[in-house]
């Protein structure tokens, strides 16, 4: 049998039929399976070392801040060293933040850990929204986006029942330093084909004309619902049930049922964006309160599954609809710029909300609001 450059390279090139894109799929569920290990466990990380939700609010704050500051960075290395040697510098720079990570328990300054942890995903993204965008496949953008939306669930199944148990029995330092060997690993499968470099000018008029006022409006309610389900959403788990490997069991087993969902979702969303854009935003948006009332272990299981179903109906169409827009874009770096600076308002908001009130639960009630705001999109 003859040896290729990378046998398993090869068989995602053949299943998926797009070789860039496998490539970026193998690097994204390595990186993914890392950071499922911990990021869910970040903000309880910071609780423990005695952060209320103003501080853990204003960590978040300052890190989505250095995130929209550093992306126009990223779009300039894009141009000129390539997409993915920005995506592996990204991932180095994450590293590094890791590390200062574990520090804040010296007393080193939780602000500067929250700039670092910026940068790196400032540029990671930049150069990941260019590839992807490049390489997803015209018209089955669904299709590609539930594989990578079953990737992050299944790496949602795996890692924080094995991140809790590290954890339990280790030390927030050791997964520190297990997390950052596999971020390194990931860096290798992105260069089994040649580097390629976008063209890049800033230009605040071409990036505010990048897109609709509609699609503006809806990245606010994107911003809220990110930050909310995927950081205070398992806060409020941990606060609830105050135990880590319930916390971490709950997590992978509801997501252990719902990654057999999200891969029919794609289909449909290929055929019908608008149609599971309404039915989602429709179910998701009640979860939002009921999460509320559902504090027994069973309910919170029950919750965590249901949203990350419906979550996923609002998530795929909605990004179909972003790349679908960014392929048509002349100029696709300034296209991600628009959406970036987009969903600043929305975190601002949110954030903002959290450190005047210091309640998870007012959070949920406006993410319950900001969820209807979808709809406007089904009017372009």
């Amino acid at each position: 049998m003859p040896h290729h450059k990378s046998d398993l390279a090869e068989f995602f090139a053949t299943y998926f039929g797009n070789r860039e894109l496998s490539e970026l799929y193998v690097s994204v569920f390595i990186k993914a399976l890392a950071q499922s290990l911990i990021a869910i466990f970040v903000p309880i990380y910071l609780f423990q070392l005695g952060f209320g939700i103003f501080h853990i609010s204003l960590y978040f704050l300052i890190y989505f801040l250095a995130i929209t500051a550093v992306m126009p960075f990223g779009m300039y290395l894009n141009s000129k060293i390539g997409i993915k040697k920005t995506l592996a510098f990204g991932t180095f720079i994450m590293i590094g933040y890791y590390y200062l990570l574990n520090l804040i328990q010296t007393g080193f300054s939780y602000q500067l850990v929250a700039i670092v942890s910026g940068i790196s995903v400032g540029i990671y993204f930049a150069a990941f929204h260019i590839e992807f965008a490049k390489y997803s496949n015209k018209g089955n953008e669904g299709k590609d986006l539930s594989i990578l939306t079953i990737i992050g669930v299944f790496m949602g199944m795996l890692g924080p029942i094995t991140g809790a148990l590290i954890i339990s029995n280790f030390s927030f330092n050791f997964i520190f330093k297990l997390v950052s060997v596999m971020l390194f690993i990931s860096i290798f499968p992105l260069f089994l084909t040649k580097d390629t470099k976008v063209p890049f000018k800033f230009s605040p008029r071409k990036i505010m004309r990048a897109d609709s006022k509609r699609k503006a409006i809806a990245y606010n309610a994107e911003a809220i619902r990110g930050i909310v389900g995927f950081y205070f959403w398992p806060l409020f788990i941990f606060l609830t049930l105050n135990n880590i490997l319930s916390l971490g069991l709950i997590i992978s087993v509801s997501s252990m049922f719902a990654i057999f969902i999200i891969g029919y979702i794609g289909k449909l969303t290929d055929r019908d964006k608008n149609t599971v854009l309404k039915l989602g935003v429709l179910l998701n948006a009640p979860a939002w309160i009921l999460r509320i009332f559902l504090l027994s272990p069973l309910g919170i299981f029950f919750m965590n599954f249901y949203g990350t179903i419906t979550g996923a109906m609002i998530g795929i169409p909605f990004n179909k609809m972003v790349y679908s827009k960014a392929k048509k874009s002349k100029n696709i770096p300034n296209y991600f710029l628009f959406r970036e600076f987009s969903l600043m308002p929305g975190r601002l908001f949110i954030l903002g909300l959290a450190m005047l009130t210091g309640s998870i639960v007012w959070m949920f009630v406006a993410t319950f609001l900001a969820t209807f705001i979808y709809l406007i999109l089904l009017k372009e």
